[in-house]
């Protein structure tokens, strides 16, 4: 039985050869094997095993989706590997025909291609010669231990062109003339003492902007609305507004509660051409509550979630909307 032949790059970290490459769908269906439990033919069985619905369903991500592609996978060679050199670093592998190479990471993306996907396609990957089983289980283990989800304000930055909240938002942060002038994390950073994020006051706006009416305005009309509303909230309680750190109103419980209460006050303050707002008359209402302490350890103190905003938010209520 001939062997298979892959074209290769070859380099060598910590004295370990390693390959990269590309292999067709046919060759990979016949040379990766994913390591899971329960364990097969004597191997360690330290995966998990395979989710066909997630193998499906990168196969469709795949397919559907035009930035998606297929990215290395990471691979152990269970067997010595014949190189053959060609030139400085190239050359090619030769490897039998069986599953000799182990998916460290990449098991569904494999598999969504090699069993969901109709087309020809090369799977990119790494190939590290005849680890240790012990090194190959720690790399799995540190890969999947360390991996951290983008947070979804990093999200909403890149996608901003497609959701007018996240522009709304984004430009409040980038206004001069807006009370959260540079005091929105956009990406979800660490360390930038800012005191909500763009996922945050962007869930905010939705709220602020639910009335129908408001709705089907344009760009220009809903942002000036919320630019309005969030300027006279600072003006209502300015020490809170400027306290960031020991503040709940500027954090997302805070922002959140003001505007489920703005999203049926902000209807009744339209100013004639709707837009903007008639910030006298939101100044009427929310200065019934102009005492209320945003402290951390004020009015609201232990409050937290979307359960704690609906709690500010009906206090806030019973105190402007009273008798």
């Amino acid at each position: 039985m001939s062997n298979i032949k892959i074209n290769v790059m070859k380099s060598v970290q910590k004295e370990t050869n390693t390959y990269s490459g590309f292999l067709t769908k046919k060759n990979a269906g016949t040379l990766l094997f994913s390591d899971h439990y329960p364990p097969i033919n004597n191997r360690l069985g330290y995966q998990r095993p395979p989710d066909q619905k997630r193998a499906e369903s990168f196969a469709k991500y795949l397919k559907t989706v035009n930035s998606a592609f297929s990215t290395p996978v990471l691979l152990n060679s269970r067997t010595k590997i014949k190189y053959y050199e060609v030139a400085p670093g190239f050359g090619y592998i030769e490897l039998p025909v069986k599953e000799c190479l182990s998916i460290i990471d990449g098991q569904h993306r494999s598999l969504g291609i090699i069993r969901h996907f109709e087309d020809d396609i090369v799977i990119p990957f790494l190939i590290f010669e005849n680890l240790e089983p012990e090194i190959e289980q720690e790399l799995f283990i540190t890969i999947n231990r360390e991996q951290k989800k983008v947070s979804m304000s990093h999200v909403h930055f890149i996608g901003r062109n497609n959701d007018e909240y996240s522009e709304v938002a984004i430009k409040l942060e980038s206004d001069i003339n807006s009370p959260w002038y540079q005091n929105v994390n956009l990406v979800g950073a660490r360390g930038t003492k800012r005191p909500v994020s763009l996922q945050s006051l962007r869930s905010s706006i939705i709220e602020l902007l639910q009335a129908g009416e408001i709705k089907v305005l344009n760009f220009e009309q809903k942002y000036n609305i919320a630019i309005d509303f969030w300027s006279v909230v600072s003006e209502i309680w300015p020490e809170a507004w400027d306290s960031k750190k020991n503040s709940l109103l500027t954090k997302a419980i805070g922002t959140l509660a003001l505007s489920k209460l703005g999203g049926f006050i902000i209807p009744n303050c339209l100013n004639d051409q709707k837009n903007g707002l008639n910030k006298d008359k939101l100044n009427s209402y929310l200065s019934k509550a102009s005492k209320v302490n945003w402290m951390s350890t004020g009015d609201f103190k232990g409050y937290s979630g979307r359960h704690g905003a609906d709690l500010i938010k009906n206090e806030l209520d019973s105190i402007i909307f009273k008798d």
